[in-house]
């Protein structure tokens, strides 16, 4: 291998580690809100059991699980830059630690189960939004300066930015999908009838509902999140413009 090689190939690297590191650190983010959501509106609707376990917190170390927030996601963006030909093509998956809630302890259990199921999704909407909005004031802020070391250090804001936006839209949008332990199957639980709803839960257990996301449900859903993270991705450059 040539010295031109290696010191192309070094380049690469550094850039999709720098990509990497943006991402998880979004990730950690987007993960922490989402989570801590669930635990500000269970203890909104009278359960507290979040509140008082410590999870209504913005500190991703107490929503971390091992395998599905560490391992699972390193695998997935890392895998890509190992293999050649950009790797297998394996969709991003992973998970944080549930949030316990008790839905005995609402005050309106129903409602309480939508509002709760719901709370993690409009969370990572919003980040989102705001992610989007920092974009455009950081372009704002840029004007003129769009090179030099101050161009540099926006476009890495930007980069961390627009990643932040991509990945809580599709977070949202994911948590979304009716099938367990996903928010969206809570949702949907509440507008069954007990019967329908116990029937669902005995079908989409593990590893049944694992194999049915990732290889039937994400490769549909997939074009869906790619045209929402266009369209986000083209406001923020129409503004750039």
């Amino acid at each position: 291998m040539s010295c031109d090689t290696l010191l192309a190939f070094g380049e690469i690297t550094r850039i999709d580690l720098i990509k990497v590191a943006y991402f998880l650190v979004a990730l950690y983010l987007s993960i922490s809100v989402h989570e801590a959501a669930h635990a500000w509106m269970a203890n909104r609707c009278g359960d507290d059991t979040a509140r008082l376990m410590g999870r209504m917190t913005l500190n991703p170390i107490v929503h971390i699980d091992p395998i599905g927030t560490v391992l699972m996601p390193l695998l997935m963006v890392i895998t890509p830059l190992l293999m050649p030909g950009g790797g297998l093509g394996i969709p991003l998956f992973g998970w944080a630690k549930p949030v316990p809630v008790n839905p005995l302890r609402f005050r309106d259990m129903r409602k309480g189960e939508v509002l709760v199921s719901l709370a993690g999704p409009v969370s990572n909407f919003i980040l989102a939004a705001g992610a989007l909005a920092a974009c455009w004031i950081v372009i704002a802020a840029l004007g003129a300066a769009s090179s030099g070391m101050v161009g540099r250090i926006g476009e890495m804001v930007l980069l961390f930015l627009t990643s932040l936006m991509m990945l809580n839209l599709v977070l949202g949008l994911f948590n979304l999908i009716p099938i367990p332990p996903l928010d969206g199957s809570h949702i949907l639980g509440v507008f069954l009838s007990r019967e329908a709803a116990a029937k669902l839960e005995r079908f989409l257990v593990p590893p049944l509902n694992f194999i049915i996301l990732i290889f039937v449900v994400l490769p549909v859903v997939r074009p869906v999140f790619w045209l929402v993270s266009r369209a986000a991705d083209y406001l923020i450059w129409i503004w750039w413009l």
